[in-house]
């Protein structure tokens, strides 16, 4: 009766284990259930990546917040597509919730159209008229579509022609600058004062060759207006809400007034200033200045004024954020090297209090130039970008041409010095012109010219804005010492793609003048998905691994390599002597061949061997990171269950003694 009065009963449910299984269904059931339930109605993810890749931006989410009026996306996607190619299927799913995530921030303004184009279909006529391009799926021809369309109520239209996956760290960025194209139709008019071929080669067009602007135009123009005024233009129109003036060389008077009157009347300026353009002397004969010709820029008269200067005749050498170049070497083809004048700058160079440059990845720079403030300036200059401490001042003569790269590594000393390379110029300041607007520089007349007829009557002048003396409030001036910043060779790389060129970005060059622009301009939105375009995060430790091991072991290969030369030439001296020489080489003769071909495979075995030496710190780390990611988890899981096992099994013994 005493073991009964304790015996598991046999319930409703029969026994411990039909309760179990009950309870697992019951659970089961509910988080179906529930799923089903708030799928419609949840938008809400948890998103655990470094750059939070999966969260709308805060200038998406202000980009909608403006929407006054109704906006209609139509997204087109062929699913055939994603049935013949899995990966666009996959694709298209990230490209859909994203656009439910806009419409569900958008309070009701955004209306999203899903359409699946069928061939000779009128969904597949509407995708043509709205522009969107379609691809060829097999060999037959089909024809299939993955794009997007926007319309507001206007009627403006945006669109996206096809959603390229070489581009998918940046689609928000992409869906967003459509959003923003039709929600805030007056765009920022950008005038662009320049003597480079930014806007295409009119020498090029000319001869009949294909010019089209370069990459960083292109992309200004997506959200800008740019008013195109000439490389000396005596009047900036009052339209102009940024001006952008790239390597100003032999400015009249008339232009820098100008300028300085457009500065002082609160305009907002990005200049462009180099003391060796690399993008310049490339479209120069043997790609080099011939004598009388420079490739030099500077602003130092209006420079002066708002208490900065541009080092002359010097760039900016950085051995931590020197770009890895191939350095051809004679018999042995090329090998990479650092390059103290190209530099590719990474978040610790990059001010991060400043919205410009606040979230960019990476700026690269070519020859660039120094900035520094003026003792005494009644302005402010806030770094944006700078080198590192292990810099230093290269002569400009040392990278014109083709510069000794192994020659400027060698000779490396650093100044332990942080240069400014791009800088943001704030304050008040004084008129560049105390005396006025400068007279109009009369043209000198030919020999054998008549003279010119006089001016005929003066006719009532229009009224002409105040020659300022002083700023009327504090100047916003952008200066960046370096022009070759805007040349797609350092920060892009261009592919073909059904047709059309592609501009895919490796740094963030395009992002750095494009957030300028914009918070000029007075607007940020579209900041934060810019700097998160760039989703490659480069190798910090390896890279630190290789210029430690690059400045260990670079002075023993040197001089092996200069000892296996020096043994090279004794051999050929020997055996390329006369007919009777070489027909009947002496004993000694023979012996010291013998002993030079000994002493350069020698030096070869030492030359591999730093080589290996080079790279044996990198393998190792490679090696250990292997075992992490193979072997290490299963063998702490292994090493947890025996822990668990035996605890387990030691209390089953203390439970079985008796008490």
């Amino acid at each position: 009766m005493a073991r009964g009065r304790y015996a598991p009963s046999a319930g409703f449910f029969g026994s411990r284990r039909t309760l179990s299984l009950a309870t697992l269904a019951c659970i089961a059931l509910s988080l179906v259930a529930v799923n089903i339930v708030a799928a419609p109605y949840s938008t809400a993810r948890l998103d655990l990546t470094a750059q939070r890749l999966y969260t709308l931006s805060r200038g998406t989410k202000q980009t909608l917040a403006k929407i006054d009026e109704p906006i209609t996306l139509r997204f087109y996607y062929s699913t055939r597509l994603g049935e013949t190619v899995p990966s666009f299927a996959v694709y298209a799913q990230r490209v859909r919730e994203l656009l439910d995530q806009y419409v569900a921030a958008a309070n009701g303004k955004l209306r999203l159209e899903v359409f699946n184009p069928l061939a000779f279909s009128d969904v597949e006529d509407r995708a043509v008229a709205f522009g969107l391009q379609a691809a060829p799926l097999d060999a037959q021809g089909e024809q299939v579509y993955f794009g997007l369309a926007g319309t507001n109520s206007t009627d403006d239209q945006q669109i996206i022609p096809f959603f390229a996956p070489e581009r998918e760290r940046f689609l928000e960025y992409d869906l967003t600058r459509l959003v923003h194209a039709l929600a805030v139709p007056r765009r920022t008019v950008v005038g662009l004062m320049t003597g480079l071929p930014l806007e295409g080669d009119m020498m090029a067009a000319m001869r009949g060759r294909p010019s089209q602007p370069m990459a960083i135009v292109e992309q200004l123009r997506q959200l800008n207006e740019i008013e195109s005024l000439g490389p000396s233009a005596d009047t900036i129109p009052p339209s102009v809400d940024v001006l952008m003036l790239v390597h100003p060389q032999n400015l009249s008077e008339q232009a820098l007034f100008a300028i300085d009157q457009f500065v002082l009347r609160g305009g907002k300026a990005m200049i462009f200033v180099d003391p060796y353009s690399e993008l310049q002397a490339a479209r120069l004969p043997g790609h080099g200045a011939p004598a009388g010709v420079t490739t030099a820029s500077d602003l130092d008269r209006l420079f002066e004024k708002w208490g900065l200067h541009l080092l002359p005749d010097v760039v900016a050498g950085d051995r931590r954020n020197a770009r890895r170049v191939a350095v051809p070497v004679p018999g042995r083809g090329s090998q990479a090297m650092d390059y103290l004048a190209w530099i590719n700058l990474r978040p610790a160079n990059l001010n991060r209090d400043d919205v410009i440059t606040a979230e960019l990845g990476q700026i690269t720079m070519a020859s660039a130039g120094i900035l520094e403030p003026l003792a005494g300036a009644t302005t402010r200059l806030e770094p944006l970008i700078t080198t590192a401490h292990e810099s230093t001042k290269i002569p400009v003569e040392k990278v014109k041409g083709l510069p000794d790269v192994a020659g400027l590594l060698a000779r490396f000393r650093p100044d332990d010095k942080r240069y400014i390379l791009a800088a943001r110029v704030t304050g008040t300041v004084d008129t560049a012109f105390p005396d006025g607007a400068p007279k109009p520089q009369e043209k000198p007349e030919k020999a054998g010219e008549a003279a010119a007829p006089p001016p005929p009557a003066a006719a009532p002048e229009t009224p002409t804005m105040p020659v300022l003396k002083r700023s009327a409030k504090p100047i916003n001036v952008i200066v960046v010492a370096d022009t070759d910043i805007l040349d797609e060779r350092f920060w892009a790389q261009q592919q073909d793609y059904l047709g059309q060129r592609m501009v895919v970005p490796v740094a963030n060059n395009a992002d750095f003048v494009a957030n300028a622009v914009e918070i000029l301009a007075g607007g940020d939105d579209l900041i934060d998905l810019r700097s998160r375009g760039i989703s490659v995060r480069p190798f910090v430790l390896v890279e630190q691994i290789q210029r430690e091991a690059d400045d260990r072991y670079a002075a023993e290969q040197q001089a092996l390599e200069q000892k296996l030369k020096e043994t090279q030439a004794k051999l050929r001296g020997l055996t390329s002597g006369g007919d009777a020489q070489a027909a009947a080489p002496s004993a000694e003769q023979t012996r010291t061949i013998e002993q030079f071909r000994t002493d350069m495979l020698a030096t070869r075995q030492q030359l591999r061997a730093v080589q290996t030496a080079l790279r044996q710190d990198i393998q190792w780390l490679k090696s250990f990171l292997k075992f992490c990611d193979i072997a290490l988890i299963p063998i702490v899981v292994a090493l947890a269950a025996l822990v668990v096992g035996a605890l387990r099994l030691k209390r089953g013994r203390r439970r079985r003694q008796p008490a």
